[in-house]
């Protein structure tokens, strides 16, 4: 089941979180790429960036699913604002898992986006998660 909810209403121009939550399984990677392409598409990103933003999200998504818990959720979190798209995907994982920040898929992630950066934080149940942060501008970072 795919849920997906505004978290802040937009009422004074600000730009809304958008949040997409689906079972952390690859049968969901195609509702995450359409939604990030759509979110990218509606804020005027032209298609070299959309397409990067698909890709970008299908590796951070990729990458968490394989190392997700059993069952685990994954959460999607989309912000349009200053002409970027801030992502941010996390997912439950196992203590210690490792996302490897010298692999093929990172320099992928490095190479489509502005910024990208991995977290872990564990509850006081013990539950880790992971998060994978990226950012993509309207212009890209050199201009």
């Amino acid at each position: 089941m795919t849920r997906a909810i505004t978290t802040e209403p937009n009422t004074e121009g600000a730009d809304a979180t958008i949040e997409l939550g689906v079972h952390a399984d690859a049968s969901q990677l195609s509702v995450t790429r359409a939604v990030a392409a759509t979110l990218a598409a509606q804020d005027d990103f032209d298609l070299d960036s959309i397409a990067d933003i698909r890709l970008a999200i299908d590796e951070s998504c990729s990458r968490l699913i394989v190392r997700a818990t059993p069952g685990a959720r994954m959460v999607c979190r989309f912000l349009t604002a200053d002409d970027a798209l801030h992502v941010s995907v996390t997912t439950t994982t196992e203590a210690g898992a490792d996302l490897d920040a010298s692999g093929f898929g990172w320099h992928v992630l490095n190479a489509l986006t502005d910024s990208v950066s991995t977290s872990q934080s564990e509850d006081e149940r013990g539950v880790v998660s992971t998060t994978i942060e990226f950012t993509k501008s309207k212009h890209g970072w050199d201009e």
